[in-house]
């Protein structure tokens, strides 16, 4: 493979002018570099010998400089450092990215591992995590693989030894060497034995992998987060889906009248042991399984008899949060508990699976003066250490000074004793009586509601008629409107082109380039062919040089879909041409 051949996959996107300007703009914005990673991706976890992949390194959130790449030294570098950033303003906050990307290629098959890269932010040194790549040799254990294992869909699980009350990530895995335009699930496992949670937020970037010495693409299409809820060995059967095969050769092209060849796949089942936890439990302990955090705090740290304050308690974690009983507050007799509320009680899928966060505030009352101390704790089964911890927060000293005696959080003192009892009022023991009015059935206000609901749909019913008597012509609105949305339409695939998504963008730049001409001419995109997109461009009127311009863009970027998953293409000259296209044969047409 020459570096000729590579240079398509190798393409250097640096930060636009636009957004250089937007910043400068806004220099009230501060860049969001409080929080800042460096990380190390590979778009690949099995190669073969003679294949290549892409390895990046992106810092985000900040700038950096120094840059140090690893040796590499189990590699061919083909392509590289090849470098991007990109900025993003959400809600007045910006933050930015910026990455260095290498193509390489194995010497030797085996477990190869890409050492650590660095960079330098604010005086500061970070560095990656090593990242392995398996490296198989190609040979003939190719050829026993059918075509009908040219695409299929694997159930993958996170671990098939657990605990009650684990979390278990469960993939639906695509294996395809063709095109797959989408899928639906058929038949879904009931997940017996299991609470079951779909994450929505998780990464789902395509990767290379080998099965019997070929190389697939593969990407997660779905996961679902399992919870199990009893012993024993449960077992997750299988799942059907329908994938939309896009087939090479379809008459009219890829993008115009596309051939999609449906094909139904049945999963393979697992089977996941689930085990009880073991003795000696502590006695804070209330079922939590797996990593959890905990924080606890005091609203005031003087009060009376008279007084009470709150003590609110934080846990968080990615176990089973209805499992979770309320924790056991240890206090001495000195004080009165009164039942928990709930502050907040939120689940959330960041990070690729399902975490949880319980607030909950107990009012305490203290019943004798004197100085104390409050150490809060919490215990829960740790997944990965395979034990119990505890986790104690404080401790909280609490001053209590004499009062009246009268031990009441319903009646706080002037100084806001019991703010945190936001829940407690004093009984209302006087009550304000109004005479009774006239009759509101059958007055004028009672007629004047009655007949509003009718007045109000003869205004809209007679609104509608004006409006459809005064309606344009619906084809001379989509002609006019024909280059803003192609404009719409190349901004996101723009969008695509940054974000690396190859198939996406070539997919959407033949959407803008065929929906352009369809509403220019009022007509439907069945009517648009290879066969007549000549003869139609040309009907605009526009140029012949420029329809055959036209025509060479399109089976430009069929062919870069025709590549599938793989990556292909110039992808900023295509969108750069497009641009260029569309803008020429709307001055060819207004001038006409």
């Amino acid at each position: 493979m020459t570096m000729e051949q590579l240079q398509p996959l190798v393409w250097l996107r640096h930060l636009s002018a636009c957004l250089a300007l937007l910043a400068c703009l806004f220099p009230g914005q501060g860049w969001s570099q409080d929080k800042y990673s460096f990380e190390a991706h590979a778009d690949a976890r099995q190669v073969l010998q003679t294949s290549y992949f892409e390895v990046h390194f992106t810092l985000s959130g900040a700038n950096g400089d120094d840059f140090s790449p690893p040796s590499f030294e189990n590699f061919n570098v083909l392509a590289g450092p090849s470098t991007s950033s990109s900025v993003q303003i959400i809600n007045g906050v910006v933050s930015r990215e910026m990455s260095y990307s290498y193509t390489l290629q194995p010497r030797k098959a085996g477990k190869l591992t890409i050492g650590s890269a660095s960079i330098r932010v604010k005086g500061k040194k970070l560095t990656t995590r090593p990242l392995t790549i398996e490296a198989v040799k190609s040979g003939g254990s190719g050829n026993d693989i059918s075509a009908a294992e040219d695409v299929f869909v694997r159930l993958e699980i996170s671990k098939t030894q657990s605990v009650v009350g684990e979390q278990l990530l469960l993939d639906f895995k695509l294996y395809t060497t063709v095109s797959v335009d989408g899928y639906d699930i058929v038949e879904e496992p009931d997940f017996q034995g299991f609470y079951a949670q779909e994450v929505r937020q998780f990464v789902d970037k395509p990767a290379q992998e080998v099965v019997k010495g070929r190389e697939y693409t593969t990407k997660v299409i779905r996961r679902i987060a399992l919870f199990p809820q009893q012993t024993g060995t449960l077992e997750i059967e299988p799942a059907q889906l329908r994938l939309a095969v896009v087939e090479d050769g379809g008459r009219g092209g890829f993008f115009f009248n596309r051939n999609i060849r449906p094909v139904f796949q049945t999963t393979n089942p697992l089977k996941v042991k689930v085990a009880d936890l073991p003795a000696g439990a502590p006695e804070s302990f209330t079922g939590a399984t797996g990593s959890y955090e905990f924080q606890a705090s005091v609203n005031r740290g003087q009060v009376t008899t008279d007084e009470a304050f709150a003590l609110t308690l934080s846990i968080s974690g990615d176990g089973d949060m209805k499992r979770l009983q309320l924790p056991p507050l240890l206090l001495s007799d000195s004080f009165e508990v009164y039942a928990p509320r709930t502050v907040e009680d939120l689940l959330s899928d960041a990070g690729g699976k399902i975490s949880g966060r319980r607030v909950l505030e107990y009012l305490v009352l203290p019943r004798f003066p004197g100085d104390f101390e409050l150490a809060p704790e919490f215990s829960y089964y740790d997944t990965e250490k395979g034990r119990f911890e505890t986790i104690r927060t404080g401790p909280f000293r609490i001053k209590v000074l004499q009062g009246s005696d009268r031990h009441t959080a319903a009646s706080p003192s002037g100084n806001g004793g019991a703010t945190a009892a936001e829940g407690y009022r004093p009984l209302k023991t006087d009550t304000d009586l109004y005479p009774k009015g006239t009759a509101f059935y059958k007055s004028p206000v009672f007629w004047s509601l009655a007949a509003a609901p009718l007045l109000a749909f003869l205004g809209l019913f007679f609104h509608k008629v004006r409006q459809q008597r005064q309606a344009p012509d619906a084809a001379l609105l989509r002609s006019k409107g024909a280059n803003k949305e192609a404009l719409k339409r190349l901004a996101l695939a723009d969008k695509y082109r940054k974000e690396g998504h190859n198939r996406q963008f070539y997919d959407e730049v033949l959407k803008a380039l065929s929906g352009y001409v369809c509403d220019k001419l009022s007509i439907p995109l069945s009517e648009l062919t290879k066969e007549n997109i000549r003869e139609k461009l040309l009907s605009l009127p526009v140029s012949a040089a420029l329809a055959e311009e036209y025509v060479q863009l399109v089976q430009s970027c069929e062919m870069a879909l025709f590549a599938g998953l793989a990556p292909a293409g110039d992808m900023q000259g295509a969108y750069d041409r497009a641009l260029k296209l569309i803008a020429d044969i709307e001055d060819e047409t207004t001038k006409k």
